[in-house]
């Protein structure tokens, strides 16, 4: 296999309180390894260290210990900043704190005009990012004009003219309303399928993380679990246990386990669920 793109290598990270020096650890020895073309669900309570890990991914924090290898950079090599940042790009939370234009498609080119970019390639570049996102007809409105979800589509639009191989998207429908959420998430699964563009999302939406390839679990700054969403999904009690839910359809089977009823417990989706139920009614016919 192919060295990850992401490849933390038991990474400590602690704040440090500048009055009294008290020191508050974060991340406890994270130790994992993230591929091209890999769709990765991180999940964890909120404290748990999730969105620190997304945030040295990309080098906004460098590990107290440990190494952060990101495209086969150590992140502490500050003169390969602008490298990293090529290679693995960050969408925020709030989509108003990164946009910085009053135009859609001028936001999506910033970036590309600082780099120097030709501008003949920036508009190629624009376009293109836009169109990934589904927001090309609207490339000349003003995005305070824009719904959350279109706002935070024009956000991964702007990292998507940079072209990096890897996305990391801290909590990015946490602020939108269900319809919202739905265009992004829309967005990031075609970007994975059809472009082949690794991503690392953060969530606390357990249906989000139930459509990605694999999830991480993060409890108290260390890695509880890391497997595919039918693994992880399958030990209900042990994240409730830590704080987390599962997707609703887990839980109904997990409740109907405990009646007695004979189902598989690793079922995701609403269509698994039917079938497995009405093989139930089959069988005692």
């Amino acid at each position: 296999m192919s060295e990850p793109i992401i490849n933390s290598q038991k990474i400590f990270f602690e704040y440090k309180n500048e009055e009294d020096g008290t020191v508050f650890p974060v991340l406890k020895g994270i130790d994992l390894k993230i591929h091209d073309g890999e769709f990765v669900a991180v999940l964890g309570h909120n404290g748990s260290g999730k969105s620190t890990f997304a945030k040295h991914c990309n080098a906004i924090l460098l590990p107290t210990k440990g190494d952060m290898i990101v495209a086969g950079i150590n992140t502490k090599e500050e003169d390969r900043l602008f490298d990293i940042r090529q290679n693995v790009g960050m969408v925020f939370q709030n989509p108003d704190n990164q946009i910085v234009a009053t135009i859609v498609e001028e936001d999506v080119a910033f970036a590309l005009e600082n780099m120097g970019v030709e501008p003949a390639e920036i508009r190629r570049r624009v376009d293109e990012a836009l169109k990934q996102v589904e927001m090309y007809e609207y490339r000349e409105h003003a995005p305070h004009q824009l719904s959350g979800g279109q706002k935070q589509r024009v956000a991964i639009a702007g990292i998507l003219a940079m072209r990096p191989r890897c996305i990391v998207l801290d909590e990015p429908t946490a602020m939108l309303d269900p319809k919202g959420r739905r265009e992004v998430m829309k967005t990031i699964r075609q970007l994975n399928r059809e472009h082949g563009t690794t991503v690392v999302l953060i969530t606390h939406y357990m249906e989000e993380a139930a459509v990605s390839d694999r999830v991480v679990v993060i409890d108290s700054g260390e890695v509880l679990r890391d497997g595919t969403p039918k693994e992880v999904f399958s030990e209900v009690e042990l994240l409730k246990s830590v704080g987390l839910d599962v997707p609703q359809v887990t839980e109904l089977v997990y409740e109907l386990r405990k009646e007695g009823v004979q189902l598989p417990q690793d079922i995701l989706t609403e269509e698994e669920c039917y079938e497995a139920i009405k093989g139930l009614f089959t069988k005692t016919v």
